[in-house]
Formats: structure tokens, sequence, C-alpha cells
């Protein structure tokens, strides 16, 4: 099993196109299942047909925001800060806005088993967007508000879909068809997914050759 230099272990994800046609494969997460509302699409690759690609990762976490003005679909996230986050030693902090600009401020311990960002009473309505990512790119948004607190569960859910999105588009994945869990169970940290000739969606286990 890989390790980061953290300690954790590092994941890969494997996509095989087995069908005649080019596809969006789209990795995501959410804490919801099935998933709902608006995800970023955390990310995405192009695949032609018989081809395969390969995604590895390593687990850490970061805060993010965005002026993204009323967040909708269609949006594409691109956080103008990225703050590392722990949940060790930095799980909690404030988004405040001054002087024209957004920025966090006062990174601090909060709770052990979740990333909690709070927004001051200084934040504008329907302004900007703020959440979590991981390995550099936003996973969860929220839209900011004033005086609001947001949680973000630490346990990681990863999802694919096949849609036509660019990597860190908003999009809402309960109106698509095909929506896969993707389970890394204890001690596994590979994950083979395959789309058969038919349009079905294989997840095994391990990085298959």
């Amino acid at each position: 099993m890989p390790a980061t230099p953290g300690g954790g272990p590092a994941y890969e994800l494997k996509f095989f196109n087995n069908s005649a046609s080019t596809q969006t494969f789209v990795c995501f997460q959410s804490s919801q299942s099935p998933p709902s509302g608006l995800v970023p699409a955390w990310f995405v690759m192009r695949v032609g047909p018989r081809t395969e690609l390969i995604f590895s990762w390593q687990p850490t976490y970061d805060f993010v925001w965005m002026e993204s003005g009323t967040l909708a679909p269609g949006i594409t996230f691109t956080a103008v800060e990225l703050l590392p986050a722990t949940l060790q030693a930095s799980s909690l902090v404030t988004l405040t806005y001054g002087s024209g600009a957004f920025g966090f401020i006062d990174q601090r311990q909060g709770r052990s088993d979740s990333l909690m960002i709070t927004c001051d009473g200084t934040i504008p309505m329907d302004t900007a967007s703020v959440g979590i990512g991981m390995a550099g790119s936003a996973t969860e948004v929220m839209q900011a508000a004033p005086n609001m607190t947001f949680t973000f569960t630490s346990t990681a859910r990863y999802w694919m879909t096949l849609t036509d999105v660019v990597q860190g588009e908003i999009f809402d994945p309960s109106k698509l068809a095909v929506v896969v869990p993707l389970v890394f169970e204890p001690n596994v940290c590979a994950l083979t997914v395959t789309l058969n000739p038919d349009g079905t969606v294989t997840v095994q286990d391990g990085a298959a050759a």
C-alpha cells in the first residue's frame, strides 16, 4: 500500500472505456447517498474507445473559496484561495470580507472529526462560495452567507458518472442516469472502473491490468 508523506494511503483509480465511443469520465465527491445538490467535478478526463486512464491522489484536505456569484450549475469553481487543512491541528477557519476582498483568517483547531468554515458578518450575500477540496481541487462547496457555519464530513465518499462537464464545473448528479459509487474497502487503495459495451459499469478492487 503506497503512503503519503504524512503517512496516509495514496489512492488510485483506473477507468477503462470498453465502449465504441469517446466518453467524459467524471469523479466527484458527495456525502449524500444517493448524491444530490450541487457538486464540483473533481476529476474530469475524456477517454477514447478501448483506452484507459489512471488517476492517483493523496487524501489531503484544503479549505477553498471563490467569488462565484450565486452558485448554480454550469459555473466552473476555481479556488481563489486554497488553504491546507488537517483534522488534527487546523480543522476550522473563518472567511471574512474587507477592503473589497475575501480571505481566510484565524485558522485553528476545531472538531477532530470534521472540517468547518465560519463566515463572519462581513460576507455579502450571493457573492462567494466556500468549501473544501482534496488533492488541490474542490470537492464540496456551499453558498457563503453572513454569520453561517458550514460543517463538512471528514469521510470522503467517491462517485463516478459520465457527463459533458469540465474540471471544476458545478453540476447536479441527481439529474444524471449513470451515477456509480466508488467504495474503497479497508486496506484497498485501488479500483478499476470499466464502462462495458452495453453501457453498464463494473467496479473491481485493484488496478487491474
